[in-house]
């Protein structure tokens, strides 16, 4: 392949065929070039040294075309978004905390009244074997490596007798939104009935997931704004797949709200609308919002 070393089972692009490095005084004058309104240079430069350019981009593809910006496109309108998508990252990080937190309590709460407090040490309280014991191999090494006051508790003075109670305080929300997806299925169906108040626990597997997944972009520093092929994508109803895109942020902001605790869900509500006022240039609609989002999320 032409312009491509093979080094290993790793394609490196050859020097010629990328793109020239340029400093920062460059990336500007290119910005500039390409029409976007620079009224302060100092600001503007100050911006590109602490954010990667590739990155700041990104957030001006709704504002240009072909490389060429809009007529009267403003460095501070790029910034507009991406302050706004900053501020919507905390927000999913904030609704996902709870979402993760009342997880781990309603599985743990469930399966310890049904099996006891030790009950999830035995596999055949679940449905994959190996699953179960590939959660228990990283659920002890996490549990080997708290420092947290109640894990030495029960590490030192229980003779490292854990119940789930307590175990899975330390588990990742990845692990806890696995766990779930490996109880059994009556159980997965009961707990989704019981504390989600729907009867598809595959909708809850799906719904966790996408929380995690929602969790890690925002954590990360990841883009939301414009976003679109998020993976995996969320299970919607038949009537809401022809309202909403399951693989955009809409989708996702519609799964963390379908798992929050009750007392959670309209402040959820409350502080997204805050947060499209208080930037009104960022439109809903690049985030896979429809109009009667409001609406369409509390059915």
């Amino acid at each position: 392949m032409a312009g491509v070393l093979f080094i290993g089972r790793i394609a490196m692009p050859t020097p010629n065929t990328a793109k020239p490095f340029l400093p920062y005084s460059e990336q500007l004058a290119l910005l500039k070039k390409r029409g976007l309104i620079v009224p302060d240079e100092t600001y503007a430069l100050a911006v590109l040294k602490k954010t990667n350019y590739y990155r700041l981009s990104a957030y001006s593809l709704t504002l240009r075309k072909d490389d060429v910006f809009y007529e009267n496109v403003a460095f501070d309108d790029i910034m507009e978004l991406y302050n706004f998508d900053s501020e919507f990252r905390k927000l999913i990080c904030e609704y996902t905390g709870y979402v993760e937190i009342s997880a781990r309590a309603y599985i743990a709460y469930f399966h310890s009244q049904k099996y006891g407090p030790l009950g999830y040490l035995d596999t055949t309280k679940f449905d994959s074997e190996w699953k179960h014991a590939y959660f228990m191999d990283k659920l002890n090494t996490y549990l080997e490596r708290s420092k947290d006051a109640f894990v030495i508790h029960h590490r030192e003075d229980r003779n490292r007798v854990y119940p789930l109670w307590v175990a899975i305080e330390v588990a990742t929300f990845d692990m806890v939104s696995k766990l779930y997806k490996n109880l059994l299925p009556n159980d997965r169906a009961a707990i989704a009935k019981k504390y989600y108040g729907i009867s598809s626990r595959e909708c809850i597997e799906n719904w966790l997931q996408c929380a995690v997944v929602a969790r890690n972009v925002a954590a990360h520093g990841g883009r939301f704004y414009n976003r679109v092929g998020l993976n995996p994508a969320v299970k919607l109803s038949p009537k809401h797949q022809k309202e909403f895109s399951g693989t955009r942020p809409f989708g996702y902001v519609y799964a963390i709200y379908k798992l929050l605790p009750e007392d959670r869900k309209l402040s959820m509500l409350n502080d997204i609308s805050k947060l499209f006022r208080k930037h009104p240039f960022a439109l809903p609609k690049h985030l896979g919002f429809p109009e009667n989002w409001q609406e369409l999320i509390i059915e």
